[in-house]
């Protein structure tokens, strides 16, 4: 089981926001992250298997997907900044899974507040990158957040097929 650093909250979501008021992600901060962008793939997952319609629950596969796309990406930070090999953990080996719902019932409030998480998401990783002295971790970091934005279109198209719910 992977652990989470001393002083982090065992909830993602409040995790984020805590990683959110750095300036510099150190490598502990990095790990981190991953195991959120990880979190983030299950979401949308457990997301998109309540979704009926089959091109919402596509796109709503394809976010979760990119989101472990992102850890991976945060590894290769990792190795990067301090030459460590780190590995994912596996499933419920994920701190932040002890509080993931086992559904995600879709419904207008939480695509509005994905919508703007995503966009949010840009914002912090290119402050990151921004903030970054390492040109590659910083293009990681700004790869991550563009895709953060196309996950946040991604859901406006979804509650567009689904009706607005």
């Amino acid at each position: 089981m992977a652990t989470l650093p001393a002083g982090y909250p065992e909830d993602a979501f409040e995790a984020f926001a805590l990683l959110k008021t750095r300036d510099e992600l150190t490598v502990d901060d990095l790990k981190v992250l991953a195991l959120i962008e990880l979190y983030g793939e299950c979401f949308y997952q457990r997301l998109a298997a309540g979704v009926e319609h089959a091109e919402a629950r596509a796109l709503l596969e394809r976010n979760g997907a990119e989101e472990r796309g992102h850890a991976h990406r945060v590894v290769k930070a990792i190795r990067l900044k301090s030459g460590e090999a780190y590995s994912l953990p596996e499933g419920a080996d994920n701190p932040f899974m002890k509080l993931a719902p086992s559904a995600v019932p879709a419904s207008a409030e939480l695509f509005g507040l994905l919508e703007q998480g995503e966009v949010d998401g840009d914002f912090a990783y290119q402050a990151w990158a921004d903030h970054e002295s390492n040109a590659e971790v910083a293009d990681l970091y700004r790869l991550n957040g563009r895709e953060e934005t196309r996950h946040g279109e991604r859901v406006t198209e979804v509650r567009r097929l689904l009706g607005a719910l």
